[in-house]
């Protein structure tokens, strides 16, 4: 039997600050699923092309009056739009974010973000008890993850990465690159943009290729072109002047460092940047990692490379043992997670 309830007694714990602990994790929920449908109705785009009064909104995106002049409010209150005299506008932060013609849209990143939201988080539950949600691997590159990546990229990485491979004192006198596992294309596009000389080639998966090939053409690239395969088992060439890999699993695997080291023509750069900021993951990141995989694949093997520790010993060991030399580390900031960074490292053959 439990003893009686004396209901003149309060909770032992403050309900304010329980209650408005809720309230601050649905206000965060709300914003990203305001944001979210902002970007899949148009409205940005709307609201960039001037059309800022909340009828014509609605019309322009197909949605209920009543129920947009509630969605600005939320977007207003994020500080994403700004409102005057009932007309709305975007503020600067949407206009590079969030219209889908800016070349710093995140517009892929926004629908990652919230396909995880769909199909992880809102099942977690069902993960806890019946293991991780699995994504179909082509689908998963070429719809979800190199988009968002690719985004991602253009605030700032990709920018600091190509000006460290562009200030190296061989750069100008470089003729032939390969990006293994591309990806996207970007690097290889805008390292080909940066030399009237040099040729790019952007090497990864068949199903992955067509992603690149989309930025080839998007980009207008000239002396960029793709070839299809698996490194780990298929010949990726020789010749080059630079072998670049970006958060790939090239990059941490040890096997494969000969195998770059042959391909590279004497005095040909190893330029190397991978994800090593396991201990700064926050608690929310850390178990979104495992709450899917792909083709029910185990992390930490195979097209994973986060959980891989990089530049080891053993990895350092085998570039000298290649004739690779160590010139240069750096830590690279990832703009997209607060004090985020890549390592990087850029290694020359002997020669």
């Amino acid at each position: 039997m439990h003893e009686p309830f004396d209901f003149r007694t309060f909770p032992p714990f403050s309900p304010e600050l329980f209650f408005s602990g809720i309230d601050a994790a649905m206000e965060g929920i709300s914003r990203f699923a305001a944001l979210s449908a902002g970007c899949e109705i148009g409205l940005f785009d709307s609201l960039e092309e001037g059309t800022g009064e909340p009828g014509k909104l609605a019309d322009s995106t197909g949605t209920d009056e009543r129920s947009l002049r509630n969605l600005l409010g939320v977007l207003a209150d994020a500080g994403l739009v700004s409102c005057q005299d009932g007309f709305y506008q975007n503020r600067p932060v949407s206009s590079t974010y969030l219209v889908s013609g800016s070349p710093y849209a995140q517009i892929h990143y926004i629908r990652k973000t919230a396909i995880f939201g769909k199909e992880i988080w809102a099942h977690l539950t069902d993960c806890l008890r019946d293991g991780p949600v699995s994504f179909e691997k082509g689908f998963f590159f070429r719809e979800i993850s190199l988009p968002a990546m690719a985004e991602n990229a253009l605030c700032g990485r990709l920018q600091r990465t190509i000006r460290e491979i562009i200030n190296l004192p061989g750069f100008p006198a470089c003729r032939r690159m390969v990006d293994l596992g591309g990806g996207h294309g970007l690097y290889a596009i805008a390292l080909a943009a940066a030399s009237p000389v040099l040729e790019t080639v952007v090497f990864d998966l068949p199903e992955v290729i067509p992603l690149a090939g989309k930025n080839i053409s998007l980009f207008q690239a000239v002396r960029v072109r793709t070839m299809a395969g698996d490194f780990f088992s298929d010949s990726f060439g020789s010749g080059y002047d630079i072998v670049l890999s970006s958060s790939a699993p090239s990059g941490k695997s040890i096997d494969l460092v000969e195998r770059i080291a042959d391909s590279l023509n004497p005095g040909g750069y190893f330029v190397n940047a991978q994800s090593d900021d396991r201990e700064r993951r926050r608690p929310w990141q850390a178990l979104e990692w495992q709450l899917w995989t792909i083709d029910n694949e185990e992390k930490g093997r195979g097209s994973y490379t986060r959980e891989k520790e990089f530049l080891t010993q053993e990895y350092k060991t085998a570039l000298a043992e290649a004739g690779l030399a160590l010139v240069r580390e750096i830590r690279i900031p990832d703009d997209y997670h607060a004090d985020t960074t890549v390592r990087m490292m850029i290694a020359r053959k002997e020669g």
